[in-house]
């Protein structure tokens, strides 16, 4: 929930870029180009107009060329195509399968990552984030149950261990295939009430070209835009995250990652290539 203080700062912030002209990408920056003014249009906190064909999904993937590789995607597009919820469903417990039992070094395919090998897969951190894998560790479970309750999921308990065993099983499946469909169909015949808790976005840049992907919150709402045939994300940036700037980014600082490795998790989701999350 955005509290009134911090709507009227976003509020404020999004009309400085409306009356100096800045909401809008030039020819330029909608093909993926630095112009001179790039970095204020695209500043963090601030409202912008995406293309989908520089975009990524969470975990890395671009949407116009390797979006069946993304389990979340598939199950949207299977809700689109009016495939049966059972057949979904059975889906996406096969990825739960693949999954489950990976640590944080195979889902980013860092096999050889001593550190991400103490892990759980859900518990991974991106280079560039200013999380320790240690926190994520103690706190996602708890975040995991807020979330699915949100979204009507039943639970018999509330341990850390109940929860962490409810990660992979049928009833999140389920969960998850009702909670897109829920918004797909909400977005069909509601359409999108636009307020000013826009999606999350983050901006990569390497040299004199920028490339985004979903942030934390909105990623099913991306998934649904994009098959209904839209062509731009209206999104807010979080963060800029440049390339150059590698040495510094906080996971490679601390040691989780090697620069090498951090630089080629940048150029993946860059290019859009490779998925570098779980679907937990």
């Amino acid at each position: 929930m955005v509290s009134k203080s911090k709507k009227i700062t976003l509020a404020i912030i999004d009309l400085i870029k409306t009356v100096f002209f800045l909401t809008n990408l030039n020819k330029n920056e909608l093909q993926g180009f630095i112009s001179p003014l790039t970095k204020i249009r695209l500043a963090p906190h601030t409202k912008v107009r995406v293309p989908y064909c520089l975009g990524r999904t969470v975990r890395g993937l671009s949407y116009d060329e390797n979006l069946e590789l993304d389990p979340a995607a598939r199950m949207c597009k299977d809700l689109f195509d009016d495939i049966n919820h059972s057949i979904i469903q059975d889906n996406l417990l096969k990825v739960f399968a693949q999954q489950k039992d990976m640590n944080a070094a195979g889902i980013v395919n860092l096999n050889n990552n001593v550190k991400l090998k103490d892990y759980p897969a859900w518990a991974i951190v991106m280079p560039w984030e200013e999380l320790n894998i240690e926190d994520v560790f103690k706190s996602f479970p708890e975040t995991f149950y807020k979330n699915r309750i949100s979204q009507g999921m039943l639970f018999e308990e509330n341990s850390r261990l109940s929860i962490i065993d409810k990660m992979y099983t049928v009833e999140f499946a389920r969960n998850r295939v009702e909670q897109m469909n829920k918004l797909y169909e909400n977005l069909k015949y509601n359409g999108y009430v636009q307020d000013s808790n826009f999606p999350k976005i983050n901006i990569l840049i390497k040299k004199n070209e920028w490339r985004w992907f979903m942030g934390d919150g909105g990623n099913h709402r991306s998934y649904v835009f994009y098959f209904f045939g839209h062509k731009f994300f209206n999104a807010r940036v979080s963060n800029i995250i440049y390339k150059k700037e590698v040495h510094n980014w906080h996971n490679v600082k601390n040691g989780t990652y090697s620069v090498e490795e951090a630089e080629n998790i940048f150029d993946s989701y860059f290019d859009g290539c490779n998925a570098y999350r779980g679907m937990v």
